[in-house]
């Protein structure tokens, strides 16, 4: 029984010396050693400045010049002259109407003109005819009625018949009677006379407006500019009113942008204290060869100066219109235009690249080769040229001379260990 329990404790104790001596005599492995993982990056050093910052705008060209010219009346077209998108000087005739369409009514307008002129003239002889004539009635009438006198005296003495003194008396009403018409046509004569001459005027009305028809038969350019549209050719029959081409001032042209509202009440204090904003103009496609190119092109950038805003507000902005400053300018109306408008200089502005942002308000400063997240405020963007652009940012935990973070890293935080390169 002894022997039953001794022996398989010996088996068991040998069992664990054996693991043990195992274990023991086992090749320890070497440890592992975990390194921090360098990010190579590339920085910028601060450097605040007095700086103006810009907002981009997108425009569109128009003309504060611009023609539309409408036939006067129903006529035919004589001649088209100009085509559309060409150059054309003042004064050069562009469309010219039949003028056998507003000759006859031209000639019909000065001849009632003339006709009331004549009864004018004849009115101002009638009534100096009158004036004489009733004078002379005057005379008369004091005469029949002495006359009159005499015969009632006579029959009063009984020395003349009643049929002479009734007849002394149907001669002193009878002139009486011619005397009061006399002044009658006399005193007509004013009205008489208003009447014709508001009839002349009328008239006279009627004559200016065939003038200005026949005038503007012949549409010549009232300025310098160029042929936007031509709606009619050759033979067309047209109607009064109807458009007959569109010509613009290549002299006045402006670009009407809409103002973002977070800076609209900033931009108008500026306005407001007399402040001159200016900026630039280029078209897309300019933009993008220069990019292209590899160089700005060229008298791509148009200077413009923010000459007024308007005065109707829409939910997305208000419109500010821009004047051209340069002497020759190529956009035609309608054009898409990129604006670059540049806003009042403020101190201590920091420019960095775009990549250096992430989102709105936030960058990475470079301190002991670690990064460390610092809060910024973003007010506007810097254009050197086309291509040489950069966001404007300010904040008071940054001073020049510190060095930031401009390589966009997506896994960028606060304490990331980076290494600066050239």
């Amino acid at each position: 029984m002894l022997k039953k329990i001794i022996i398989p404790l010996i088996i068991f104790i040998l069992a664990i010396v054996f693991f043990k001596v195992i274990v023991s005599t086992k090749d320890k492995a070497s440890e592992i050693e975990i390194n921090e993982h360098i990010w190579r990056v590339e920085q910028s050093i601060v450097d605040k400045q007095t700086l103006s910052p810009a907002i981009t705008l997108y425009g569109r060209v128009e003309s504060s010049e611009l023609l539309n010219a409408a036939a006067p009346a129903a006529c035919q077209v004589a001649k088209v002259l100009v085509k559309e998108g060409e150059n054309v000087k003042k004064g050069q005739l562009m469309l010219s109407l039949d003028k056998a369409d507003f000759e006859p009514l031209f000639k019909l307008a000065q001849a009632k003109v003339n006709e009331l002129k004549a009864l004018i003239k004849s009115e101002q002889l009638r009534h100096a005819t009158n004036l004489t004539s009733l004078k002379n009635e005057k005379k008369l009438l004091k005469l029949s009625e002495k006359a009159l006198a005499r015969a009632e005296k006579v029959k009063r003495q009984n020395l003349g018949s009643v049929s002479e003194t009734e007849q002394a008396m149907q001669k002193v009403e009878m002139q009486r009677l011619s005397f009061i018409k006399m002044q009658f046509s006399v005193q007509e004569h004013q009205p008489r006379q208003e009447q014709l001459e508001a009839r002349l005027i009328q008239a006279q009305a009627d004559l200016e407006q065939r003038r200005l028809a026949l005038e503007r038969s012949q549409i010549y350019a009232p300025f310098s500019g160029v042929v936007a549209k031509v709606n009619v050719a050759q033979g067309d029959r047209v109607n009064a009113n109807e458009k007959l081409l569109s010509f613009y001032s290549t002299e006045r042209l402006e670009i009407r942008a809409k103002l973002p509202a977070n800076s609209l009440s900033e931009i108008q204090k500026s306005i407001r204290d007399g402040e001159t904003l200016t900026g630039f103009a280029f078209s897309g496609s300019q933009e993008m060869g220069s990019q292209e190119n590899g160089s700005q092109e060229k008298g791509s950038q148009v200077p413009l100066l923010l000459e007024r805003i308007s005065g109707e507000a829409q939910a997305s902005g208000v419109d500010a219109i821009f004047t051209i400053t340069a002497d020759k300018v190529y956009f035609r109306i309608g054009a898409i235009v990129v604006v670059r408008l540049q806003r009042s200089a403020r101190d201590n502005m920091i420019k960095v690249p775009y990549q250096a942002m992430y989102g709105s308000e936030r960058l990475y400063q470079i301190k002991d080769n670690r990064l460390q997240a610092v809060k910024v405020k973003t007010i506007g963007e810097y254009f050197g040229s086309i291509r040489d652009s950069q966001l404007l940012i300010s904040s008071d935990a940054l001073n020049s001379g510190d060095a930031i973070l401009t390589t966009h890293l997506p896994n960028a935080f606060t304490g990331l260990k980076v290494e600066i390169v050239q």
